[in-house]
């Protein structure tokens, strides 16, 4: 089974934001050149990742997860109370629970925020939602396979 590419660009993210930071403290110590052409590349690179991710739709209940928590993250402080439900949302997905209640509160969550509730914040927040939606709403298909019995011994029914 291949990885989300959610997954994968969430770390790949986190990983960016992580050398952004230590990149930031070198050029802020020796505002050398280089440092500076590091700190610039590494923003575009993160820019890039952003994008891709704003484009790419979760294909497992783990990849919604991650955009729900990311969507969290750009919630306005004045939506605050809805941050923890969210979170709660993606722990349920990150541990592979699709519960019918939480879709519905994600859909309804989606059209506020497309409404304007939450300002710029909230409606920059809105087409994460609605990706995490298609993801974390995939059907699941379960393959079962049923192994016959060998076929030099015979078949018995069970006793009542």
């Amino acid at each position: 089974m291949e990885i989300d590419p959610v997954v994968l660009l969430a770390e790949e993210l986190r990983a960016a934001e992580t050398a952004l930071r230590s990149a930031i403290q070198r050029y802020e110590q020796d505002h050398a050149r280089e440092s500076g052409e590091k700190v610039n590349s590494l923003l575009n690179a993160i820019k890039s990742l952003y994008r891709d991710l704003f484009e790419t739709v979760p294909t497992s209940a783990l990849g919604a997860a991650e955009m729900l928590r990311m969507a969290a993250q750009r919630l306005p402080f004045s939506m605050s109370r809805y941050t923890s439900h969210f979170h709660e949302v993606a722990d349920r997905l990150g541990a592979g629970r699709r519960e019918h209640a939480d879709l519905i509160w994600l859909r309804a969550m989606r059209g506020s925020l497309r409404d304007g509730q939450g300002g710029d914040q909230g409606t920059r927040a809105a087409p994460l939602v609605t990706l995490a939606l298609a993801g974390a709403a995939r059907p699941i298909l379960v393959f079962r396979a049923m192994v016959p019995p060998p076929r030099d011994e015979p078949m018995r029914l069970p006793r009542r």
